[in-house]
């Protein structure tokens, strides 16, 4: 019964660890089964966590297997950074910082999804009472302008485009801007010019690929079929968004911000090919598990950013735990460096 135990737990111990490993190799170098191994980048902070445990377990035992979640869990670490944010000092605002918030607002609440059924205006007030100087929103609803008049400067999808709206607010006049667009899709990416004082600044927002699971049983629809096939297609538009998006920052001639709602997380491949070259403001201002969207309304996933390329510190970053839309918002205090 030992010798059954010992093996029972060498194999969980091979499948925890070599799962955990191969999404790592994922991240770095994309294998060809996209619906298994992109889909494995929402189950990375779980599969930390088991390893770990698993790890403590096997402790005592003094087995060889011990060696294996341990070298996951390094591997990990190494691949990813932590899951979990640690800033203890924010640094201090000045006259040239300024504050941006994104914010996947899901319409506002139009087909009432939430309640209250009047989360919108509760998002109205949310923002107003923040004040910010730039808003990116995703899924913005164009029946909620007026609120925004404030802001001198604006971009809005076009109605004609057939996109989801996305809106950007600027207290500081916008010089550019443009729609980009990613084909076959519902979603996709604006950007704007910024002036601010002297230095001109390009913001993008934007919203990568929806999965559109319409209801838990589309997951075992058809065998299984419909959702794998599901996550085929929206793992190959994950990539090639990132691509368009990450090929238009190349060209870009400002520093970049850039905003929004990956629908993938950061240890997915969507991430890892925005993020080459960027500060990922979570990771140096956040603290805690920085949660922007709970699955189920239960497990916490980081799937909205701010990223920022070189020239742009990061003062600050809060994640507002509201819940008037099924995303959570962000704010970030940045700060362009002195060339």
């Amino acid at each position: 019964m030992r010798a059954l135990i010992k093996r029972f737990l060498f194999w969980v111990g091979v499948l925890l660890s070599g799962t955990l490993i191969l999404a790592c190799i994922h991240y770095f170098l994309p294998l060809p089964f996209f619906p298994i191994l992109d889909a494995m980048s929402i189950a990375v902070p779980w599969l930390m966590l088991a390893n770990l445990l698993y790890l403590l377990l096997t402790f005592p035992m003094k087995t060889r297997v011990f060696w294996w979640p341990f070298s996951a869990l390094v591997i990990s670490l190494l691949s990813f950074g932590s899951v979990y944010g640690f800033s203890l000092n924010r640094a201090e605002e000045s006259e040239d910082s300024f504050t941006l918030i994104s914010y996947n607002t899901r319409g506002f609440n139009a087909r009432g999804y939430y309640e209250p059924r009047n989360a919108g205006d509760h998002i109205v007030a949310f923002l107003e009472d923040k004040d910010p100087d730039i808003i990116c929103i995703q899924e913005f609803n164009r029946t909620y302008l007026p609120p925004f008049k404030r802001f001198a400067y604006r971009l809005v999808t076009p109605a004609t485009s057939g996109k989801s709206p996305q809106a950007i607010f600027s207290k500081f006049p916008i010089i550019n801007s443009d729609l980009i667009l990613f084909p076959n899709s519902g979603n996709s990416a604006i950007f704007a010019d910024i002036l601010r004082g002297g230095d001109t600044l390009r913001i993008y927002n934007i919203h990568l690929q929806s999965y559109q699971i319409p209801s838990r049983s589309f997951l075992f629809a058809n065998k299984g079929r419909s959702f794998f096939n599901r996550l085929n297609k929206v793992a190959l538009k994950h990539r090639e968004q990132a691509a368009i998006v990450r090929d238009h920052i190349k060209a870009s001639p400002y520093p970049v911000i850039l905003a929004g709602d990956l629908n993938a997380t950061p240890f997915s491949r969507p991430y890892r090919v925005l993020s080459k070259g960027m500060s990922d403001s979570f990771r140096r201002r956040g603290n805690g598990w920085g949660a922007t969207y709970y699955l189920n309304q239960m497990l916490p996933y980081r799937i909205d950013v701010v990223l920022v390329s070189e020239g742009i510190e990061v003062l600050d970053h809060t994640n507002f735990d509201i819940r008037y839309s099924d995303h959570l918002p962000i704010q970030v205090t940045l700060k362009p460096l002195e060339e």
